[in-house]
């Protein structure tokens, strides 16, 4: 039987999923992650028939070799994981196996990049401009505007985005990110993009006004292919969603359509085919549907394609996988919810290492909640600076946007995270 490869770099709710598409298309499912403790080990031996420890999940040349001399060629190299997507797509075409070449992952994951393909592709988009030292903010808010977004320009999971309304407020906040980036776990931060250092340089944008939509799109032999469409009521001061739905309460047909050719757009200029990738998109007041970011190669994180898949029937996993493995899609079940479903998202508070997840008996009694998805377990290493999901619930019987708000501030309360 034929070996399917996942590459994961941390703890991740996507490996149990590709790995069972894995199967459902007739393959072995391998994983290959840095070394990992007995306990995870056997609850990882439940989902996948090998795994395999390497130290460097980022070293595409060791790892390919290492797939090669344990499984000669594989039918398919794939991750979730998105510090891996780079290094894994340049692994597949190591092995000769890659479906999108990794050159176009590479640029998808500097967001400096994508900016400058989605302008040269005529597509709406902020003002925006790289900053190298805090000297340089009034410069560049000259040149972007204020109020603007900092943000790192290779980060994920709103890590260390800052708004800011003065040239002051520019200024500090580099000096944050300058201070904390090198100090962060993520190897990511520690990887050139070309000649930009990320843990020194970073992107500033204006500030773009108005609803916010996550949209997963299929690409396969150059057909784009949106799957769903989340609105996201409400997000906290650090960027971080709390909720979630689908479709998204008052927007008509017309300006969803708007909001997936966005997104349809963005993929097609920069390149990506045959993958998967979540964009996100604001409905600018000036400029309409504009991209915030495309995050290339994976699915939307945590359980929203859970979300898409109740909804829809589509499975983007299994979508994921069969992209990977150069096979027809796959057979699409019928919607088994097909009305309006939220997603709460439940965060630590502080940092730390997590002892102990408290309270999911008592918030899935909750009459409105259809599912309770924990995607952390104890002994993990969590930031509030990191927009890690930690319990996911699927809702659903909510009324409207102040509903939901009232459900989340409700599942909070029960919900118990606790860290040292």
């Amino acid at each position: 039987m034929s070996v399917v490869v996942l590459i994961r770099e941390a703890r991740g709710h996507w490996v149990g999923e590709v790995a069972a598409a894995v199967h459902a298309a007739g393959h072995r499912a391998v994983l290959l992650a840095p070394p990992i403790d007995a306990a995870e080990r056997a609850s990882l031996s439940t989902v996948v028939d090998e795994i395999v420890a390497v130290e460097d999940v980022y070293d595409a040349e060791a790892v390919a070799a290492k797939i090669c001399s344990a499984f000669g060629i594989p039918a398919a190299v794939v991750t979730g994981s998105d510090g891996a997507i780079v290094s894994t797509a340049r692994v597949a075409e190591l092995l000769g196996v890659a479906r999108c070449p990794a050159s176009v992952f590479a640029r998808c994951a500097d967001k400096s990049a994508v900016r400058e393909a989605l302008a040269a592709a005529g597509l709406p988009g902020p003002a925006f401009a790289l900053i190298s030292s805090a000297a340089e903010a009034a410069a560049v808010a000259e040149r972007v505007g204020l109020p603007a977004i900092v943000k790192p320009v290779n980060g994920a999971g709103s890590n260390l985005v800052r708004t800011v309304s003065t040239v002051e407020e520019l200024a500090a906040a580099y000096e944050l990110l300058a201070a904390r980036l090198p100090e962060s776990p993520d190897p990511r931060y520690r990887r050139r993009l070309g000649a930009l250092d990320p843990a020194q340089t970073f992107l500033v944008e204006g500030l773009l006004r108005g609803p916010e939509y996550a949209v997963d799109v299929l690409v396969r032999d150059g057909v784009v292919e949106p799957v769903e469409i989340l609105d996201k009521p409400l997000i906290d001061e650090r960027k971080f969603e709390l909720a979630l739905s689908c479709p998204p309460a008052g927007l008509s047909e017309e300006r969803a359509a708007l909001v997936t050719d966005a997104a349809s757009a963005a993929v097609r200029a920069l390149g990506l085919d045959n993958t998967v990738a979540h964009v996100e998109v604001i409905d600018d007041a000036d400029r309409g549907p504009t991209i915030v970011e495309v995050n290339a190669g994976r699915p939307a994180g945590s359980i929203m394609p859970l979300l898409a898949k109740l909804r829809t029937g589509i499975d983007v996993f299994a979508e994921l996988t069969a992209l990977a493995l150069g096979a027809p899609p796959p057979a699409r079940e019928p919607a088994k919810l097909p009305i309006p479903l939220g997603m709460l998202i439940l965060y630590a508070s502080g940092s730390g290492r997590l002892k102990e997840v408290g309270g999911l008996d008592e918030v899935a009694e909750l009459p409105e909640v259809v599912d309770v998805v924990t995607t952390v377990s104890p002994g993990q290493v969590l930031t509030d600076e990191q927009e890690t999901y930690a319990v996911n619930l699927v809702v659903a019987g909510f009324a409207d946007h102040d509903d939901l708000a009232a459900l989340h501030a409700e599942a909070s309360k029960l919900i118990r995270l606790e860290v040292e």
